[in-house]
């Protein structure tokens, strides 16, 4: 373990580019191959975990505000999906399945990881465009909830998570734009330094990840 963290520790922004895109190139095609799908199904929790750690080892400011901010971005959104999961009430009647397991209150703890990786990445991306800065928050959302129309069949079929007769109600994609675009501003209100490339990529690769699988996946 300490050998493959040094490895990382030791990686350059090409390298680690690189390293990302031959893993997502891997599990596009884990997923598509009937017999590794369930492999790489079981696999998601680990490549949550190596995404939020590239993130995070990219990541150029660490200090007391920032690791509040990231801390309270995690706990808020889990607490906010817990509620969802429990009551149906904030984005519809949903469950969370096997592929993403350790859960509080039915919803898994690296939910509230990916929130924050997702929504740091999509800042990052807007943020290289001096143009949309003062529409960030709100670009934030609609980025963000393109993301999830993409990834919400492929999640369903990859037991991710499941929706009440396999319909996704309008108001999951509401509860996105508006969780989104307030964390996006919180960003900007609290300054948050986002100057990291790597998340952009992580987004992009996701997106592009999910895309390919809504559209081969059976």
């Amino acid at each position: 373990m300490n050998r493959i963290i040094q490895y990382f520790k030791t990686l350059e922004e090409k390298e680690a580019t690189k390293f990302l895109i031959i893993f997502y190139i891997v599990g596009v095609v884990g997923f598509l191959i009937p017999q590794t799908r369930e492999i790489f199904e079981r696999l998601i929790p680990v490549s949550l975990i190596i995404n939020i750690f590239m993130l995070f080892l990219f990541h150029k400011v660490f200090n007391l505000k920032h690791l509040v901010f990231f801390v309270s971005i995690i706990v808020v959104t889990i607490a906010i999906e817990a509620v969802g999961v429990q009551t149906g009430i904030l984005f519809g009647e949903y469950d969370y399945g096997k592929s993403i397991p350790v859960k509080v209150f039915g919803t898994p703890v690296l939910i509230g990881f990916n929130w924050l990786m997702l929504t740091y990445g999509a800042v990052f991306l807007l943020r290289t465009k001096k143009a949309l800065r003062k529409f960030l928050p709100v670009l934030t959302g609609v980025l963000m909830t393109g993301f999830d129309y993409i990834m919400e069949p492929v999640a369903m079929k990859a037991d991710m998570w499941t929706w009440m007769f396999n319909d996704i109600p309008y108001q999951n994609y509401i509860m996105w734009f508006v969780i989104a675009t307030v964390i996006g501003g919180c960003f900007e209100l609290f300054n948050i330094n986002t100057d990291n490339k790597i998340a952009g990529r992580i987004f992009v690769l996701q997106l592009v990840f999910f895309g390919i699988l809504n559209i081969f996946l059976p």
